[in-house]
């Protein structure tokens, strides 16, 4: 009997130890939510290695441009219309980096719609150049200003370069108008970046959760409609008929960048500041850094058997390597090669929602914006 209750306990014993063990090695249901992720990490890294030094560059470069802008108008010739020609697009080029962080100081200006709008409204243009007298911060004028307008007033359809620099020589309110664009260009992209300074505090400390008015809620939200609206939406389904109702016919003047007929550097770029964002890439060093990729891993995300954050990191990647095969001007791909823009639509269209459901239902952020696209 003693050796049957000794060979018992020891059954015993050995059991509530593996069990010990396995409860040991099992993760605690807790240790993967969002809620215990080092959001302040995330943030901190968001905000001092890309956010505040992308606004900076962008400054810098619309500064830029601005002297190109000076120096064609007080002497107007093929040389500083190629100086300024090339300096609008590096301006254009940076600011895809920072379209994606249109919250806090950025909303509040409502800095997208003043700076990239497009298709524009050209007849606004021609007459307030005429008239001489226009307000550009009236929203009827967003239409008629930003870089779009320089790619207008720039590139003019029907006009050569000499013809462009002779219509500049001549006529003072042209040069008023060019200028004005671009001075607003400066004051508007100066205000932003001096925000973020003292804003970048705000926006790390505001990590408590990810619930709406938090900064990653904030952030996600942004980096998501951007994506969905102005970058798959604005830059190719529309031109290539997407939304053009029951007839799906291209509309090739809604491409960014229609009159200089080279609209694809730009799209490329953005999904390039779609991929650094989500990695958390350094802006000024390409190092990698902390990202919503990190988080995803951290709560450990899938979709379908890979991660979450690999589908999303590959899906962008074959866009970018979809819209290398396109070509300029893609006012013209659109008609005589709908289709293979129409495939690149397809991928865009597969990356909304990895990013709007899968990536947000991990992280438990909700979507706060509304997509009226109907699909």
């Amino acid at each position: 009997m003693k050796k049957f209750l000794k060979h018992y306990s020891l059954i015993i014993i050995l059991a509530i130890s593996f069990g010990l063990i396995k409860a040991c090695k099992k993760k605690k249901p807790e240790e993967d939510s969002p809620e215990n992720y080092n959001r302040k990490e995330l943030l901190t890294n968001m905000a001092n290695n890309y956010i505040v030094p992308a606004y900076t560059t962008y400054f810098t470069q619309v500064e830029d441009l601005k002297n190109k802008t000076q120096l064609f108008v007080n002497s107007p010739s093929i040389s500083t219309l190629d100086e300024l020609r090339n300096q609008w697009k590096n301006a254009l080029l940076d600011w895809q980096s920072v379209a994606f962080f249109e919250f806090g100081p950025a909303e509040s200006l409502s800095l997208r719609d003043q700076t990239n709008l497009f298709p524009l409204d050209t007849n606004i243009i021609l007459n307030n150049i005429v008239s001489g007298n226009y307000d550009l911060q009236l929203p009827a004028n967003f239409v008629a200003k930003g870089f779009q307008s320089l790619d207008y007033l720039l590139y003019r359809p029907g006009f050569t370069d000499q013809n462009l620099i002779d219509f500049y020589t001549d006529n003072t309110n042209a040069k008023n108008y060019l200028l004005a664009v671009v001075e607003e260009l400066v004051q508007n992209a100066n205000t932003v970046k001096n925000e973020w300074q003292s804003y970048s505090t705000t926006f790390i400390n505001n990590n408590s959760s990810n619930a709406q008015g938090t900064s990653v809620n904030y952030l996600l939200n942004a980096f998501s409609f951007h994506y969905e609206t102005h970058v798959r939406k604005g830059k190719i389904g529309l031109p290539a008929g997407v939304f053009n109702g029951i007839s799906q016919l291209p509309m090739p003047n809604h491409v960014e960048c229609f009159y200089s007929k080279e609209s694809l550097p730009y799209v490329i770029q953005s999904m390039n500041a779609l991929l650094n964002i989500f990695k958390g890439t350094n802006i000024s060093t390409g190092a990698d850094g902390e990202g919503f990729d990190n988080y995803l891993n951290f709560v450990g995300a899938k979709y379908n058997s890979e991660n979450l954050s690999s589908a999303i990191i590959n899906q962008i990647n074959t866009i970018i390597n979809d819209l290398n095969q396109l070509n300029d001007p893609l006012s013209d791909e659109v008609v005589n090669n709908q289709t293979a823009v129409l495939n690149v639509y397809q991928n865009m269209q597969k990356l909304v929602p990895l990013i709007k459901v899968e990536m947000t239902s991990a992280l438990g952020v909700l979507i706060t914006y509304q997509d009226t696209d109907g699909d």
